[in-house]
């Protein structure tokens, strides 16, 4: 029998091997499928620069175009091949562990309309090279991202001047940066507004604009010679429309997003940046990618390439898979369904998640699990769906503030697509607490197809009803109701950008509260909320295709009359034609605003603003996990742990207790069910065990947190 055994055993050792053997022999093309072009330092650098520039070239103007594109570079370095332009849903991004471990010449995103405007440059992504070069007063030499929303730039480090806006004089309204190294400055002269997240910028935003309507950083690190005078809070000395920043010091939770990345041992990796909490600057640092988990993409992913349909990656994700969507659009007939703590679904290359016709649901449900990470895609409303990506079931009162769910660069889009009406009920709905949103943008299409009162229809952009959730760098745009509405405790905002619908066709039709107040705020933190921060944000009038009618909007905010509710920098700028309405206040009746206002630009602000009541104490629900742990078909226990007290339940008290700290050490023995305090514990991860007198045990892991 043993031999037997070992005999089997070689044979499993056997085809692991040639499994790995044959994956390492794949090529790129069967790997990732028709739309990911790998690039390797030996290629030919005119085919590489002809490659990307004619897709460009092709999709220019191709704003609702399916098709979907992913350029990776391996480490080397690829200055010869010189300027690359990026189009419409396209992702390039390198595979070194590294920024500096690829070198490109030079990247632009050219203005698909007239006059060098950037008002629609969207969906296209730059991610983990270097841009390679010196800059001087020459334009040309400048790194020209000029895009508006859903275009990040992640992890690059760039050595030219970044430019945030097309030549000198495109107009612009972006933006979002994160996880960056500029060695040399980045600005604009016109972008609406930008947010900076744990970067490095060497010269600041010298010789540009201070910032636009709303200019923010947060966790940002600056060069010795940079005057922070210009790069801090300065809205009580500004003023007026332009020139306004805002800076908040740390990041208080960050998860960086997943990226793709080539391996030592030459196989395709995933890395899983670990948390980062109160950080300042980039989470990498020269010769250290930083903390966190790295996973084999053809061990641990299934690769999913156009044509994958949604049986196929659920049944995936069900066999304990992560997926790695390659570009391309895909119509799915049930809700992609994660069940299993500390699943990835990565996207690249703007691939695109749509509900299908028979699908009313969404195109992701996740349940009530920890750890999750999403990130890289565009969820797009085709047909008719409640959501277009659900995060946690309503009501819960899990606690993941050890492990929390990370949502990164999301976009969602509501009409424009195609011809026909189409209505989502809710965007993004977040029902799991201690979430972390990392770029969002989520828009009701404005032009396109299909695009009306009454064709594409959607109340919410955003709604957040999970506690301690904290969201960075959301987009939120032209919603039937409240753009987002916030009914979780201790949320936190940090840079939000709304505006009101363009089409609203007579004020009867745009009322709130029960048809008795004018129009619905652009950010709505629910009335019963005790606890809430919002930083930074700028609510825009955009009333230009009312067919005449004069549309208002009584508060651009409502919140809690609460102390525990603190906003800080608020403003409205009025975009809408002339005599066609505005905001009346910014926040609860309080500052006068745009609709008093004639001339596009006007700009009112709040600087800092809260309610007047003392709030309400609140700690986390009852989190009870009823889950029941089977140590055999007579035994079980299950457990609740509530403010440091664990219960155990069984239907026998002759069980034995221990529990062990996340290193193995034993703090705590017990015989029998009594409650346990673990006041005494500090936060982590703890394992129980339990074991009954027949000899039959279960280690539980568990966590334990303050409020």
């Amino acid at each position: 029998m043993k031999i037997r055994n070992e005999f089997l055993i070689s044979i499993l050792l056997i085809a692991c091997c040639l499994a790995n053997l044959r994956a390492q022999t794949m090529t790129d093309a069967e790997i990732f499928g028709p739309n990911v072009y790998v690039f390797s330092p030996t290629d030919d650098m005119t085919k590489i620069r002809t490659t990307i520039n004619t897709i460009h070239d092709q999709m220019l103007h191709d704003e609702f175009s399916s098709k979907r594109y992913a350029f990776y570079f391996k480490p080397g370095d690829y200055t010869q091949a010189g300027l690359f332009n990026i189009a419409y849903y396209t992702h390039i991004g390198g595979l070194g562990k590294l920024p500096t471990d690829v070198r490109l010449s030079n990247v632009y995103t050219p203005a698909p309309l007239a006059n060098n405007n950037a008002t629609c440059t969207f969906w296209r992504s730059a991610e983990n090279f270097t841009v390679a070069g010196k800059s001087t007063g020459d334009l040309n030499t400048w790194f020209q991202w000029a895009v508006s929303q859903a275009a990040p730039l992640r992890r690059i480090n760039s050595e030219r001047r970044a430019h945030y806006q097309w030549w000198y004089d495109g107009w612009c309204s972006g933006g979002f940066t994160g996880d960056c190294n500029f060695k040399d400055r980045a600005g604009s002269w016109s972008q609406q507004q930008w947010y900076f997240r744990n970067s490095y910028v060497e010269l600041g935003s010298k010789d540009y604009s201070m910032g636009g309507w709303n200019l923010c950083y947060q966790g940002v690190e600056f060069g010795t010679s940079v005057n922070m005078t210009s790069h801090s809070d300065n809205w009580t000395t500004s003023g007026g429309a332009w020139n306004n920043v805002s800076r908040v010091d740390k990041t208080p939770i960050i998860r960086e997003k997943p990226f793709l990345f080539f391996g030592d041992d030459g196989r395709y990796k995933v890395f899983k940046p670990a948390l980062r909490y109160d950080s300042k600057g980039t989470s990498w640092k020269p010769g250290n990618m930083g903390a966190g988990e790295t996973f084999d993409l053809l061990n641990d992913f299934y690769v999913v390439k156009p044509g994958t349909s949604a049986t196929t990656m659920n049944e995936q994700l069900e066999a304990g898979k992560h997926l790695f969507i390659t570009p391309g659009m895909y119509e799915l007939s049930e809700p992609l369904l994660v069940k299993r703590a500390n699943t990835i679904i990565l996207g690249t290359g703007y691939a695109t998640l749509i509900p299908s016709s028979t699908n009313p649901t969404s195109a992701i449900i996740v349940g009530d699990v920890e750890g999750v990470s999403i990130a890289g895609l565009l969820f797009d409303a085709h047909f008719s769906s409640r959501t277009l990506l659900q995060v946690g079931t309503k009501f819960s009162t899990n606690n993941f503030s050890l492990n929390p769910t990370l949502l990164a660069d999301l976009f969602f889009r509501v009409g424009g697509f195609r011809t026909t009406n189409v209505n989502v009920d809710v965007a993004l709905e977040i029902n799991s607490s201690d979430v972390i949103g990392d770029h969002f943008w989520i828009w009701r299409a404005d032009h396109g197809q299909g695009v009306g009162w009454f064709k594409n229809t959607s109340k919410n952009g955003l709604v957040v009803n999970g506690h301690h959730v904290t969201i960075y760098g959301l987009f939120n745009e032209h919603f039937q109701e409240y753009g987002t509405v916030w009914n979780g405790e201790k949320g936190r905002m940090y840079f939000y950008q709304n505006e009101t619908p363009y089409d609203v066709l007579k004020q009867t039709d745009y009322m709130s509260n029960n048809g008795t107040l004018n129009g619905y705020a652009g950010y709505k933190v629910a009335d019963n909320v005790n606890y809430h921060e919002a930083s930074m944000l700028g609510l825009y009038d955009v009333f230009i295709n009312t067919q005449g009618a004069k549309i208002a909007v009584a508060n651009s905010m409502e919140i809690p009359d609460s102390k525990g509710v603190k906003v800080h920098h608020a403003c409205n700028v009025r975009i809408s034609t002339d005599n066609m309405g505005g905001f009346q206040t910014v926040i609860n009746g309080q500052t006068q605003s745009t609709y008093y206002a004639t001339g596009a630009g006007k700009r009112f602000y709040v600087v800092d603003y809260s309610g007047t009541k003392e709030p309400a104490a609140w700690q986390r629900p009852e989190q009870a996990s009823g889950v029941e742990h089977v140590l055999n078909n007579e035994y079980a226990i299950s457990f609740e742990l509530q403010n440091k007290q664990l219960s155990i339940y069984s239907k026998t008290s002759a069980i034995t207790i221990d529990i062990y700290d996340i290193t193995g050490k034993a703090i705590f023995h017990q015989n029998g069910i009594d409650p346990i305090s673990l006041s005494k514990c500090a936060q982590g991860i703890y394992l129980i065990k339990i074991q009954t007198k027949p000899g039959i045990q279960k280690t539980i892991k568990f966590a334990l947190s303050g409020n």
